[in-house]
């Protein structure tokens, strides 16, 4: 999902373009899928988690291609990208709000709920997926900053965070006997910002990095994290399992492995998918649930229908609508060039 991020010198295409990276957009396609199979049931068919596939692997992507060693080229790619967040921000804040209504007034007259609305991005779960909108806008521009102050340099260090935030769950959970489940779970300064940073530093080190075999260090930190859950949920009776080895290390290694092979995927469907359709798939997934299950009610066989195989026909609808959607800009753009009536 590149959101409008830059790929090289230009705004992320429409289509792979030679430049591109086929195996990112394969994990794009990827992704989007596994965000839909989250969301919604599969039935008979169980979704086999990825070790390392997380959402958060989108904004590594983008920082991947933000990255320039040139700050003026940096600042450009982020400008841009920026333009093309807020509209979208606005435009599913509104479509959101007629499928999901919940009181305007709650927002301005409860500072917690204004405060949650302003800083993730939804006011309930069933519009959960906007955080990552939010969180992709503020990431931005906190990681501008960053570079900008510290002139590129120790952008690493950001990578630290979701580690720190996996230590801070654990000391609500045993100190303040809170449950480790958390609606801030969603902000941006632990999600967003340690994995722009991690792309952009993958970027910038990526002829070094990429002489390691990440193969076999993927394959040991996903025991690794493996052993963490499963020791961490014996000791605590299930309460609390945990990885901090898979809150940022085994993503790393994920993202590592398919860059290596970069030209993993090309011409297939699945780099066309993940290149063109996968932001938009992400966007009106979560309104395809709850339309859905609006009319589940007064009609059974829709119902049975989604408890079956939901994950599916939500996918498959949402890289409809993400073709149309494609199409209808299309015919718009061609429309408003110079010299059409």
């Amino acid at each position: 999902m590149t959101n409008g991020i830059v790929e090289g010198s230009a705004t992320s295409p429409l289509a792979p373009s030679k430049s591109s990276i086929s195996s990112l957009h394969v994990l794009k396609a990827i992704l989007a899928f596994s965000v839909v199979s989250w969301h919604c049931p599969l039935g008979a068919v169980p979704w086999l988690q990825i070790p390392g596939l997380y959402v958060d692997l989108f904004f590594a992507i983008t920082g991947y291609f933000l990255y320039s060693s040139d700050f003026g080229k940096f600042s450009s790619r982020v400008r841009k990208s920026i333009k093309k967040i807020i509209p979208i921000i606005i435009l599913l804040q509104v479509i959101y709000y007629l499928i999901a209504p919940f009181p305007l007034e709650s927002i301005f007259k409860v500072y917690w709920v204004y405060f949650r609305w302003i800083l993730l991005g939804f006011v309930h779960f069933t519009t959960g997926p906007l955080w990552y909108m939010n969180a992709l806008l503020y990431g931005l521009l906190f990681l501008w900053g960053y570079v900008k102050i510290f002139k590129g340099r120790h952008v690493s260090t950001l990578m630290i965070l979701p580690v720190l935030w996996t230590a801070w769950t654990l000391v609500r959970y045993f100190v303040f006997h809170e449950s480790m489940v958390s609606i801030f779970q969603f902000n941006f300064f632990t999600r967003a910002v340690p994995f722009l940073a991690m792309g952009y530093w993958i970027r910038s080190k990526e002829e070094v990095l990429l002489k390691r075999n990440w193969l076999t260090l993927y394959l040991l930190l996903v025991l690794a994290s493996g052993l963490e859950y499963a020791l961490s949920g014996a000791a605590t009776g299930g309460g609390a399992s945990f990885s901090f080895v898979g809150s940022m290390p085994l993503p790393f290694a994920l993202f590592m492995l398919t860059i290596t092979h970069k030209e993993y995927g090309s011409g297939t469907l699945i780099e066309l998918i993940g290149a063109r359709y996968s932001a938009t798939i992400y966007y009106v997934h979560q309104a395809i649930i709850l339309l859905w299950k609006g009319v589940n009610p007064s009609c059974p066989s829709l119902r049975s229908l989604y408890e079956q195989g939901g994950a599916l026909f939500v996918f498959f609808l949402s890289l409809l609508i993400a073709i149309l959607v494609e199409h209808v800009l299309k015919l718009f753009k061609k429309s408003s060039l110079p010299g059409k009536n």
